[in-house]
């Protein structure tokens, strides 16, 4: 009994603790409240002293691996690699809040994570649970199973000891070919893709943890991966609202807390800056015009979209633009300067002070402060919601059986596969999803069916032919699973169709599972009968599989417009998929 009185005096006295005001604080004080670098799980070491310090508000957490680093993952290591890569995740965010407890004021930290799926891998690198990507909730029609989604985000981040989202995508995807946003966005509606992000920020914040809608005022239009360089839209003011930020608003009445700005110029609206370093498009449109009170949080500082400018610049123009926290970082492999980024920007931020004509503002600084420190402030006091791991499966379960979706079957595939005994299923996708594209084989076996199975990267391996070739002899039916992004790999897109055309040669049906980006669908005007899944999960390939065998009936309604007659364009350059 003794024990646990002490337990609830020491939990009274946590959530009875006040943090500073923000006027309380020093300049670096100040500076520190507003920097937030990218960590790399098992690389933080280099974070300890700056948080001893308090020169760092937070952090946007990711991983090497799928990043910079690429392991080989198989069905046989895939659990094992997961397993140990989520302890590595804990284990590193125990230490950065353990060092964040030492700074002077004992300010807590911000640990937010860009919690998606489909082509953003990245969570999954870390031993997160997988996510459903938006689109495929978005085919689901159903903002409440959307909500709920969305809390079992915010259950499983607090289980690994984070606090914040990175989300939800508010992009409204109108371009096709958009090379950075394609399934993170809920479709290429505004009213349909801001009905959705609300009904997600819902479900983050009933569960206490914030979202931040991104990216501001919207990437849904661009050609141009702002990873890598800075993309232009050219939209009026009108066409720009009318289309774009309009998604944003319902999240914002929802009363979101963060809104994250993006590394696009518009130049109908600023010609001059992209929207981070846009004080027209931040503080005239996003605070007046809008009425947005909360977090105005930056992309990533250390994107090709920044267009080379120098990070002092970048950190002063920053904040002369609205801006209330900056992911300031290096590169993905330039630990030390991120380490060093903070200390630095708190004394270019004294500097400029000095100056006759200073850039920052000292006042606007400080409400930007305070805006962090009330929402430090909340999370200090837990949602009351609670949620077990394995609600979270079921509701990702559910998910795929609304959402997965039968685009077209012209020659009633299920009758034909019922009567195939032989097989072969050909899955192009990456190694992270092994387990998940294996489990549409389990499905067909467990019907009795013989499957040859062949998974294959999406940049092939050099033995592919061969293997499709032994998958192919004596096969009855064919499923061919494809795993585009923003383009199509010529290999894969070569042996897709080929398998396609063989199959017709020798009258036998094929069907063809679409596991990424519906987007590709129209470059197989061969296929008769195809299934988008938007992003391969275990249970979105068990709907699939399901579906063509005839035992369950199709859902899921395309949240967008497939273009006729507009192919993908084939990959120019080798690009990740990690975002």
């Amino acid at each position: 009994m003794k024990k646990y009185l002490i337990l609830t005096v020491l939990l009274a006295s946590v959530y009875a603790f006040a943090l500073p005001a923000a006027n309380e604080l020093s300049t670096r004080e100040l500076v520190g409240q507003t920097i937030m670098p990218r960590v790399v799980i098992g690389h933080h070491h280099v974070f300890k002293e700056p948080l001893e310090k308090g020169e760092i508000t937070g952090f946007f957490v990711k991983a090497s691996e799928g990043l910079t680093v690429h392991p080989v993952i198989t069905r046989k290591n895939q659990d094992k690699f997961l397993a140990k890569q989520r302890k590595k995740l804990i284990q590193t965010i125990r230490d950065l809040n353990t060092w964040a407890s030492k700074n002077p004021r004992q300010i807590p930290l911000l640990l937010g994570f860009d919690y998606e799926g489909g082509t953003v891998t990245s969570p999954m690198f870390m031993g997160l649970k997988q996510m459903p990507s938006n689109m495929l909730l978005a085919a689901t029609q159903d903002p409440l199973l959307i909500s709920q989604m969305y809390a079992q985000q915010a259950a499983e981040i607090k289980r690994v000891g984070g606090n914040m989202a990175l989300g939800p995508d508010a992009d409204v995807n109108s371009n096709p070919a958009n090379p950075i946003i394609q399934t993170r966005s809920f479709g290429d509606n505004a009213s349909q893709v801001g009905r959705y992000a609300a009904a997600a920020v819902e479900g983050l914040q009933t569960y206490g943890v914030p979202g931040c809608v991104k990216h501001y005022p919207g990437h849904g239009d661009t050609a141009t991966d702002s990873h890598y360089s800075q993309p232009i839209t050219n939209l009026s003011e009108k066409e720009l609202w009318d289309t774009h930020i309009s998604s944003f608003i319902p999240a914002i009445e929802k009363g979101v807390w963060g809104v994250m700005t993006n590394h696009v110029v518009y130049p109908q609206v600023d010609a001059e800056n992209s929207a981070i370093f846009s004080r027209k498009i931040i503080q005239n449109i996003l605070r007046d015009k809008i009425g947005f009170n909360g977090l105005v949080m930056t992309d990533g500082l250390d994107m090709g979209g920044t267009n080379g400018k120098p990070i002092r610049d970048i950190v002063l123009d920053g904040f002369a633009a609205g801006n209330d926290v900056l992911l300031l970082t290096g590169g993905t492999t330039e630990f030390e300067a991120s380490a060093q980024y903070p200390g630095q920007a708190a004394t270019w931020v004294e500097e400029d002070l000095y100056q006759t004509h200073p850039r920052v503002d000292k006042d606007a600084l400080v409400k930007s402060v305070q805006r962090v420190l009330d929402l430090k402030q909340l999370l200090a006091h837990p949602s009351d919601a609670t949620s077990d791991e394995a609600e979270f499966a079921r509701t990702s379960r559910r998910v795929a059986e609304k959402g997965v979706t039968l685009v077209r079957d012209t020659q009633s595939f299920p009758l034909s596969l019922k009567s195939a005994s032989n097989v072969c299923v050909v899955m192009f996708a990456d190694g992270i999803f092994s387990n998940q594209v294996y489990a549409f084989v389990d499905v067909l076996k467990q019907q009795g069916k013989k499957v040859k199975y062949v998974q294959t990267p999406r940049t092939p391996s050099a033995d592919a032919d061969k293997n499709i070739s032994s998958c192919m002899h004596k096969a009855e039916a064919v499923i061919v699973g494809t795993s585009a992004t923003s383009s199509l790999q010529p290999e894969q897109f070569e042996k897709t169709v080929a398998l396609l055309q063989q199959a017709q040669s020798r009258r036998i049906p094929a069907a063809l599972v679409s596991l990424l980006n519906p987007y590709e669908i129209p470059s197989y005007p061969q296929a008769k009968t195809v299934v988008a899944l938007y992003g391969p999960t275990s249970d979105t390939t068990t709907v699939a599989a399901e579906i063509l065998l005839g035992s369950r009936a199709a859902q899921g309604v395309l949240p967008i417009t497939l273009p006729e007659n507009t192919f993908l364009p084939f990959e120019k350059i080798k690009r990740a998929t990690i975002l």
